[in-house]
């Protein structure tokens, strides 16, 4: 199986305002895309944990394309590993409506595997000859986007990390990151802009009642960087975000009349 493909049906949570698929649900339909084919190469989390290691993603970039998508459709995740280094995975994919095979959303991830006992990173030697390369089909370089530390800082809100932020391995769970740095846009943009790329990259573990600190810092007109910290001064997450001026809206009757 040198990809993998997945459908799923698009709930109303799913989607924005302006009938586009969110980042948080992007996030979710790749993270449960990458599980499944990790699964069927019998390297998901529950094989792993019998060696005591674990999956854990580090980056993920994601260009939205301008396609309206609605509640009730139904949607193709294609995933693929384009590069194994000796500690990292890069997996590519695809977000597709099912139905037209029009291209909703697409990128690449890095993944690493952790030591359970030591919190330390784990060689990638026993994982790769299990899992299948296709490097014609990478689909951006795998270089490490660097965020610009310049920007003015227009917004700072707190968040104690609750038992909704949580996920099963008990620290904050990566999609909890995405919307507490939306937050921190101003509503005014939010209502005449809509996202078209971003990047996240995870750096550190965040646990109940932690509290922690977005800062916004607008880098030009339509582009921002969200710092997450934690209470000791480091950074859990950051993300950048673009943004595309929300030009026109689906007409409601339109979107009744295609039910």
């Amino acid at each position: 199986m040198n990809k993998y493909q997945h459908r799923f049906t698009v709930t109303c949570q799913d989607i924005n305002k302006d009938y586009r698929l969110s980042p948080a649900a992007v996030l979710l339909y790749f993270q449960e895309s990458y599980a499944r084919y990790m699964g069927c190469l019998h390297m998901a989390a529950f094989d792993l944990a019998k060696e005591r290691r674990m999956w854990i993603i580090t980056e993920m970039e994601a260009e939205m394309m301008p396609v309206d998508t609605f509640w009730g459709d139904d949607i193709v995740v294609t995933i693929w590993v384009s590069e194994i280094t000796p500690l990292r995975v890069y997996a590519d994919y695809h977000v597709t409506n099912a139905d037209t095979g029009v291209m909703i959303a697409k990128g690449t991830s890095c993944w690493n595997l952790m030591n359970a006992n030591t919190r330390k990173l784990d060689s990638t030697d026993k994982v790769e000859p299990k899992i299948p390369v296709l490097p014609e089909m990478m689909t951006a370089t795998h270089r490490k986007v660097r965020f610009p530390k310049e920007g003015t800082a227009l917004k700072q809100i707190s968040h104690k990390v609750n038992q909704l932020d949580l996920d099963f391995n008990g620290h904050v769970n990566n999609r909890s990151y995405v919307s507490i740095a939306m937050l921190t846009v101003p509503d005014e943009f939010l209502t005449a802009h809509r996202t078209n790329r971003f990047v996240i990259h995870w750096l550190r573990e965040s646990y109940l009642g932690e509290n922690l600190t977005c800062t916004l810092r607008q880098i030009d007109v339509n582009s921002y960087v969200h710092l997450i910290d934690k209470e000791n001064g480091e950074t859990a997450a950051e993300i950048f975000s673009a943004w595309e001026p929300l030009t026109s809206m689906v007409d409601v009757a339109a979107v009744a009349r295609r039910r």
